[in-house]
């Protein structure tokens, strides 16, 4: 039987419920990864302690990380429907208590939630379109959500700047209600339902070791004092533990070979190098632009738009060159952009050069993000079997989310440290934070500046690493990969 026309469009009878349902959860999962910074002086003005700011970001991130690894094995056993069932409901709760959490320990204890269902709301939605739609129609549905990710890269820190200005931070996290529910209403019955034959029991051991081992380098990366080289030992023979595991099951939760492995660890080390110093070079704008720069609360929540920007479009750009020229080679301009901007950046805020020319350079960071991130994902996917490719795409992403909250932790670690030998208390930065405050205090306003040009130059110190890390990618030649696969 001809297949109608209608039925192959994404958005016909067919597909119109499934794709707006998956829409809806790749929307969310963006907006959560790339919005709450806009919110982040007007949290710690109403919460205080300011010293957690850090946590917001990086525990949604580290949490979605792990959450992307635990997903799939689940969506194999319980059925596509029931996972999306499950994480839009856990979505919603989360976000429900993200805006009423009346203390900063709280909100992070929330986000913890949020991030571990936004990761699942990821998983969720790539399995999907591989088990909604049919062969030719599926690249138009992953060209379809990798434009929902972009368009709320953009549009997310406005909407969110706009709620901060307008209602306050609690609306950053209260529009994702409406929008869960929609999400659940239409997809609750329309995504497949079946189990499969062939599902893999979940590797609870690997994932608990891994999870393990990523907080405890978290919470090593959160503090200069004697107990994070505590962590740091711990983190060590946690990570030889989980080398000893996954040798030893047949399928553990994250192979070690697409990590290690020639043909992959190069395309891990510069996503990662990327995004770690790019992200952390951004989180904390709105923070520094209202506390040292005297910023408008819209202006301060409104610039985090800018890198973003420069990041969605770059990752169309590099698309295209890509048609041109080796994913390899791409790499390495979108190396060389990141170096630039993030070093210009953290220039421009040691001479207090004017906020837009800062902007400008931040902006050209978020291009080579964009530029890195497309063209490592195309060359690791090229250089997949179709039978590894969900578990060697699932390592990547883990990589890259440990690398965007790893990023985000260091830069905060950073900026308290220098206040706190600046200041002495970096709780008096809160003073800084609200507009009810007329008297500026113009030392702790000197002393967030600081802190924010070191920040920056240690994020720089890390994507210059990423130019000699492409380099070495490039010349990998198909003679060096074949030898790897052999």
């Amino acid at each position: 039987m001809v297949k109608r026309a209608s039925d192959r469009r994404l958005l016909g009878p067919k597909y119109r419920a499934p794709a707006i349902a998956l829409m809806a959860a790749v929307a969310m999962a963006s907006y959560n990864n790339l919005s709450v910074t806009a919110a982040l002086p007007d949290i710690g003005d109403d919460l205080g302690r300011v010293a957690l700011l850090p946590w917001i970001v990086t525990v949604e991130l580290l949490s979605a990380a792990i959450a992307v690894l635990a997903v799939g094995p689940y969506i194999d056993g319980a059925g596509a429907r029931r996972a999306f069932r499950l994480t839009v409901v856990w979505f919603t709760v989360a976000s429900a208590m993200c805006t009423v959490a009346p203390t900063m320990e709280l909100l992070v204890a929330a986000r913890v939630l949020q991030g571990l269902a936004a990761g699942a709301l990821i998983g969720t939605a790539l399995t999907c379109i591989g088990l909604v739609f049919d062969d030719e129609t599926r690249p138009w549905a992953y060209a379809l959500m990798s434009s929902v990710w972009g368009i709320m890269g953009i549009g997310g820190p406005a909407v969110a700047a706009a709620l901060v200005s307008t209602l306050g931070w609690r609306a950053v996290f209260a529009v994702n209600l409406p929008v869960a529910m929609m999400a659940a209403a239409v997809g609750w019955r329309r995504l497949p339902a079946y189990e499969r034959a062939a599902a893999e029991s979940l590797d609870r051991r690997g994932l608990a070791i891994l999870s393990a081992l990523t907080v405890a380098l978290l919470l090593a990366t959160s503090d200069l004092a004697w107990p994070s080289a505590v962590l740091v030992v711990g983190g060590v023979l946690l990570a030889v533990l989980y080398v000893r595991h996954a040798r030893s099951r047949p399928s553990p939760v994250m192979r070690l070979a697409h990590i290690t492995a020639r043909r992959w660890r190069h395309i891990h080390i510069v996503a990662v190098l990327a995004v770690s110093g790019g992200t952390g070079a951004t989180v904390y704008l709105p923070l520094y632009l209202k506390g040292a720069r005297g910023s408008s609360v819209a202006f301060a929540a409104f610039a985090v738009v800018w890198p973003t920007l420069g990041w969605s479009t770059a990752a169309w750009v590099s698309g295209a060159l890509q048609q041109r020229l080796r994913a390899q080679t791409v790499a390495v301009i979108g190396s060389v952009i990141i170096a630039t901007g993030t070093v210009a950046a953290a220039w421009a805020a040691w001479v207090e050069a004017p906020v837009p020319w800062l902007l400008a350079w931040l902006i050209c960071a978020g291009w080579g993000i964009g530029t890195i991130t497309t063209s490592s994902l195309s060359l690791l996917q090229g250089r997949a079997d179709l039978a590894e490719m969900g578990r060697v795409s699932s390592a990547h992403h883990f990589l890259r989310s440990l690398g965007f909250a790893y990023g985000a932790a260091v830069a905060g670690l950073v900026m308290l440290w220098v206040l706190d030998r600046r200041t002495g208390d970096p709780e008096l930065v809160r003073g800084l934070l609200s507009e009810r405050d007329l008297a500026v205090d113009a030392g702790v306003a000197d002393a967030l500046a600081s802190a924010f040009t070191w920040s920056l130059a240690v994020m720089a110190a890390l994507t210059v690493l990423a130019v000699p890390a492409s380099l070495v990618l490039a010349k990998d030649g198909s003679r060096g990969v074949e030898a790897s696969r052999r």
